[in-house]
């Protein structure tokens, strides 16, 4: 009996099993997993004597100083693999262990309440760990991951740790939770792709794996649980989905697809200087949508003409609300504007609410449609005036435009343009020099909106349209919930009417428009915006090589035809086909990459 038990379970584990996730970096890895625990390191309360301080506050900065040389190499690495903006990331953290705040309070602990050296490092950044993670916020929740790497480094080094286990190269890294500094020190030994059991697509590890090109797939519960080192597995970052011991079909289909992708990347490189215009000659301008001044540099890597929309939301999550003052905040806008100049950025003026939490903000039944984006600019000008005059002065170190969110009413734009015409009046009397002339638009994420669009349009100087939330408003569905999942369609008919009718109020005003949701990134929806009149798309910018193979491939008079025969189409399924085909005869290749990525088989 007990053999057939072993039998059945061997068998079992033999078997191909599937887990799902989120796909954060996109590409195919197949190979063995390595199961990478990170060290739990078990920090005891003990108190010290007198007479063992002093070498106490030794031992602890002892533990700065190896720390610090590690981060200086990690850095270093960083900076040949992904260049000095991404770098950024840890010289962040080499500056907290410089901060005078830190040390003295950890020594402090150390001396006046007689705390071991351990636990008074834990006892300071678990204050602000503990904020971060009770904020209900994802991206705070990520941040906390940052600070517990500091926190662990520190501790490893008090006791002489390695900085991480060896890992074995070429396998896939399986692990429970990874940070930024994993991601670079294991490229050094060439892993294939990495999967988590938690994670979010904001994450420094989302970030490091895009950038150097390492498939990655997060949030599958417990994979950890369920695999061992040297299982053969197969990571699919297109569809965030881990595979273990694939049969001999799904491994056939895999490498296949991981061959086209590879191609794929191969003629995207050649793309990259080549215009983005249409065949019969109309430019297309492509931006870039970033979230971190570390991902400034793939503005260049990919052809961008600029950057389309910078959510500064982040950096103020990273940097602290309280300590991210206008000086600060000038030094980062400073620092990314002379970067991109001559090219244009366009900075979003801090955007919370909904699904991003501002730390003074009280818990809503349906944020979403409550206190959020200039609605909280308006009624907190503490946060809205050191921005606004921070962006003002880098308007003259290259060009940049400033981006209202979450706009509704006309009467927010008057207001909103009074208190900055109130900081430029404060800057004429103090001679600060900067661009009277600078740019001022807003975000059509809400229908009213974009239904008066033409009475806007003669109130900013562009326009840009936020596709993800303008979906979820006009159709009445929530974007992050599953269970209404197919009805949330940025292709459908109410859609693409209320863009073309934004498009077509702002061309009448002269004003330019871009779409800068997930739908500027879907190749399959290209040719229908060109159509609707749209002639700026703003997008993660490694999709932008995509977006470019799609503008090339079209005439303007076909993409008007095609725009207007998918706005007679209500069917979602009718209307994906019809998309399919028209792919299929304008970017042949593409066509066959798109169908085996989603392992479907060619529509006829």
């Amino acid at each position: 009996m007990r053999q057939e038990s072993t039998y059945a379970d061997s068998f079992e584990s033999k078997k191909e099993r599937i887990y799902d996730g989120l796909g954060v970096s996109r590409g195919i890895a197949i190979g063995p997993a390595y199961l990478y625990a990170r060290d739990e390191l078990h920090i005891d309360q003990h108190q010290i004597d007198d007479s063992e301080i002093d070498e106490e506050v030794s031992r602890f900065k002892r533990a700065v100083t190896r720390s610090l040389k590690e981060l200086g190499k990690i850095t270093a690495v960083a900076q040949e693999k992904l260049g000095s903006q991404s770098a950024g990331i840890f010289e962040a953290q080499s500056l907290m262990l410089k901060d005078e705040t830190f040390l003295t309070s950890v020594e402090e602990r150390i001396r006046n309440s007689h705390n071991n050296a351990s636990f008074a490092i834990q006892s300071f950044i678990s204050v602000s760990r503990s904020r971060m993670e009770a904020s209900g916020s994802e991206y705070f929740q990520e941040r906390a991951n940052d600070l517990l790497d500091v926190q662990d480094r520190l501790i490893r080094n008090l006791h002489r740790g390695k900085l991480l286990s060896a890992i074995e190269p070429n396998s896939i890294v399986i692990s429970s939770n990874l940070t930024a500094a994993d991601i670079i020190l294991f490229s050094r030994r060439n892993i294939l792709g990495c999967a988590t059991d938690f994670g979010g697509p904001t994450s420094h590890v989302s970030l490091m794996a895009r950038g150097l090109g390492v498939p990655a797939v997060i949030n599958i519960k417990k994979v950890t649980k369920n695999i061992e080192t040297g299982d053969f597995v197969v990571l699919d970052g297109f569809n965030g989905r881990l595979i273990v011991n694939p049969s001999e079909r799904t491994l056939t289909g895999y490498r296949r697809l991981q061959e086209r992708y590879q191609e794929l990347l191969e003629n995207e490189k050649a793309l990259v200087p080549l215009a983005s215009e249409t065949l019969d000659g109309e430019c297309i301008l492509l931006y870039s949508n970033l979230e971190f001044q570390e991902e400034v540099d793939l503005v260049g890597k990919y052809g961008a003409h600029g950057i389309g929309l910078f959510r500064t939301e982040f950096l103020f999550l990273m940097n602290g609300f309280h300590d991210y003052d206008e000086e600060a905040q000038y030094q980062t806008y400073k620092e990314i504007v002379s970067s991109i100049s001559p090219k244009v950025t366009t900075f979003r003026l801090l955007d919370l609410g909904g699904d991003k939490m501002l730390p003074m903000s009280h818990r809503e039944h349906n944020p979403f449609l409550g206190w959020r984006g200039i609605r909280i600019l308006l009624d907190k000008p503490e946060l809205l005036r050191p921005q606004l005059k921070a962006l003002l002065r880098a308007t003259v170190d290259g060009p940049l435009r400033i981006l209202v969110p979450m706009v509704s009413h006309l009467k927010e734009i008057e207001q909103f343009k009074r208190i900055l015409e109130e900081v430029k009046d404060e800057f004429r009397a103090k001679e600060i020099p900067f661009d009277e002339d600078v740019p001022i638009g807003i975000m059509v994420e809400v229908p009213a909106v974009a239904i008066m669009a033409n009475r806007f349009a003669e109130e900013v100087d562009f326009f840009s349209i936020g596709t993800n939330d303008l979906t979820q408003y006009m159709l009445a569905v929530d974007r992050g919930n599953n269970m209404v999942a197919d009805l949330y369609q940025e292709l459908s008919p109410s859609m693409l009417s209320i863009i073309k009718l934004t498009v077509e109020a702002a061309e009448r005003k002269g004003i330019p428009v871009s779409i800068c949701g997930e739908l500027a990134s879907n190749p399959l929806a290209t040719a229908v915006l060109i159509g609707l009149g749209v002639k700026e798309l703003s997008a993660s910018p490694t999709f932008l090589p995509e977006i470019k193979r799609v503008v090339r491939s079209v005439r303007r008079s076909e993409a008007e035809l095609l725009a207007k025969e998918v706005l007679q189409i209500f069917d979602a399924e009718v209307r994906r086909k019809k998309l399919m085909k028209w792919i299929r005869n304008h970017a042949p290749d593409y066509y066959a990459f798109l169908c085996e990525s989603e392992g479907s088989s060619a529509e006829t």
